[in-house]
């Protein structure tokens, strides 16, 4: 096969008022005709100034040093794309090459109608009638698998799904049938499930009419990596540091980096916790902390010049659990399904609508404002964004000296050598206390959000996705560091996720939820190897793993209903792979009855098995 793209001795470099740093250090690789080449590394490692460098959308503080980019056009003529004028440039983007990036929202246009977006583009490279355009348009959202084209044509990109926002970015990419699609990171924001459907696309895409086509799949995720990719480039601080086909590299690493990189994964560090779990004694393990029965929350909706609505927004249905003392509860599903609503609601940021809280045999449902400010000193969230979460006004001594001051735990003097041990104990060092969030990195920031959730000297924690926005070697720390804690504090823990295999490596129990309710709850180990709900089943079917071998995936099509209209009786219905009849008719209730010994499995799944 032919290169398709050739990248020799690039450098890229950006520039600020403290100087020159280098982006990209003397890096070359090639593209060959219908080869899906992944490029993989943590944040900051090059990948995506390579994917700008390429396409010519660097931003102004930025350039391309030296080096050289050669395509190979549509005309079968080789061009250096970096003595390109801008106008030549714009004409093979989006016909020559194309891009997918991370986050659609930010790239579409919300003023335009997703059709008009593709029409933009055709239009704009062919020479053909909008009539003809439309028929293209409408061909593309097939192509996508986007179900009914000519509505989901006239609707605006807020009214779509994060997974149908990525598929019209794809069929935008795809419009004038490019030589080469750079994608980058085009599912990390996406579920499992909804991750799953785009891979099965993108695979569709390569196998079939792009055949010819090139793909640059840029990734942290290592298991997409070993399911999409021919070849594999891992990069580290600007430069290539090993290149090679996929099963090679993944089964024998010849650079520490990419070795490290694979070790850190959670699925190679389960087998060793399994073992430590056996040796460990298990202490205190009847012992309820924390019991919810029959929780409820919605949320009503607001409509009209009265506002005034009978609809709700059903978030938490029914939930039922109990915590024990020094375990770690694990709550998976996709977004949408609950799970952060629910934890917020057990530490009662939202107030439940129905239902018992039963926290150390106290029950904490209706407590007001300033009874829960006590148990609040107990019971401590984490939350996903540390960034979002801490006050950019406020240097890190006096973030953590906030909570010790209002709960008069101690005096400042005494409080300040406290959080110095804190500070010490999440693994930062001590100057970091007078340092504001915006000067730390994501993992940083994160430990800095474990820090102060631990001043109080909690004995619960609810972490909500801590670790689902960092990089697989920082969340390999973040997630030892939690485990250290956990043991160091004494704690109980309800963790919030939709990464599976992080659930698997760190939790010990696990209650999985779809719409509200929990469909299913089990010991960690025996959920992961032997799943009854079907949901469970295509959540697990949809993890891509390195180390797995290549299995018929039970996919779930489309989205998430909406939890203002959900599905009658079994809600999970009208996604299920296998209905049975009595799922179908809606006639089922839904609740949680015992299969096998602490194996809860909600009852029309049960009838079914």
């Amino acid at each position: 096969m032919e290169d398709l793209l050739k990248v020799s001795n690039l450098n890229t470099e950006f520039k600020s008022d403290y100087g020159s740093k280098p982006a990209l250090n003397n890096i070359s690789f090639n593209i060959k005709e219908g080869e899906v080449l992944a490029l993989v590394g943590e944040s900051g490692s090059g990948k995506t100034v390579t994917s700008l460098s390429i396409m010519g959308l660097l931003p102004n503080n930025a350039s391309v040093e030296n080096g050289e980019i050669t395509l190979l056009s549509k005309k079968n003529k080789e061009i250096n794309i970096l003595n390109l004028s801008d106008e030549k440039h714009n004409e093979i983007r989006g016909n020559d090459i194309s891009m997918v990036f991370q986050e659609p929202m930010t790239c579409l246009n919300p003023t335009m109608t997703v059709g008009e977006q593709i029409l933009e583009v055709i239009i704009r490279h062919k020479k053909i009638s909008k009539i003809n355009a439309k028929k293209e348009m409408i061909g593309l959202l097939e192509l996508v698998e986007i179900p009914d084209p000519i509505q989901r044509s006239i609707e605006y990109p807020h009214q779509l799904s994060g997974g149908m926002r990525q598929r019209i970015m794809i069929a935008i990419a795809l419009a004038c049938s490019p030589k080469l699609i750079i994608a980058d990171e085009p599912t990390s924001a996406l579920d499992v499930t909804i991750q799953a459907q785009l891979l099965e696309l993108l695979k569709k895409l390569k196998n079939s009419i792009v055949t010819k086509t090139s793909i640059l799949f840029i990734t942290h995720d290592l298991g997409i990596v070993k399911e999409l990719a021919d070849r594999v480039i891992v990069m580290y601080q600007g430069k290539i540091v090993e290149e090679g086909n996929v099963l090679d590299v993944f089964e024998n690493p010849k650079h520490s980096y990419t070795n490290n990189l694979i070790q850190s994964l959670p699925e190679f560090k389960i087998e060793k916790r399994k073992q430590k779990k056996i040796i460990k004694k298990e202490t205190n393990n009847k012992n309820i902390i924390l019991s919810i029965k029959n929780l409820y929350k919605e949320f009503p909706v607001d409509k009209g010049i009265f506002k005034q609505s009978n609809e709700s927004v059903k978030a938490v249905q029914n939930v039922s659990l109990n915590v024990r003392q020094n375990k770690i509860l694990g709550l998976v599903g996709e977004s949408g399904s609950g799970k952060s609503t629910l934890g917020k609601t057990i530490i009662k940021l939202i107030e439940p609508t129905s239902g018992k809280i039963n926290f150390k045999n106290q029950d904490i449902s209706n407590f007001n404002r300033q009874k829960m400010q006590n148990i609040r000193q107990k019971i401590q969230m984490i939350f996903q964004d540390p960034f979002a979460s801490l006050n950019p006004r406020k240097n890190i001594l006096d973030t953590l000296m906030e909570p010790i001051l209002v709960h008069k735990l101690m005096k400042k003097n005494e409080a300040t050598e406290y959080i110095k041990q804190i500070i010490n104990d999440v693994g930062l060092p001590i100057e970091s206390l007078i340092r504001f969030p915006h000067e730390f990195s994501g993992g940083q920031r994160q430990r800095i959000g474990i820090a102060r959730a631990l001043v109080l000297k909690p004995e619960f924690i609810i972490a909500d996705e801590p670790v689902s926005a960092l990089d697989v070697s920082i969340q390999a720390q973040v997630l030892n560091l939690l485990e250290t804690i956990k043991e160091t504090y004494n704690l109980t823990m309800i963790f919030i996720s939709h990464d599976l295999s992080v659930i698997e490596y760190f939790c010990d129990e696990v209650a999985v939820m779809y719409l509200g309710h929990i469909v299913e709850m089990a010991p960690v180990n025996e959920l992961f190897s032997n799943p009854k709900h079907s949901y469970t089943k295509a959540l697990l079917s949809a993890v891509p793993k390195v180390k797995a071998k290549k299995t018929n995936k039970i996919l779930i099509k489309g989205d998430i209903p909406s939890p203002i209209n959900p599905p009658s009786g079994c809600v999970f219905r009208t996604r299920c792979p296998n209905p049975g009849i009595e799922c179908k008719g809606g006639d089922i209730k839904m609740g949680l009855v015992e299969v096998e010994p602490n194996h809860w499995v909600d009852q029309c799944c049960a009838k079914l098995n």
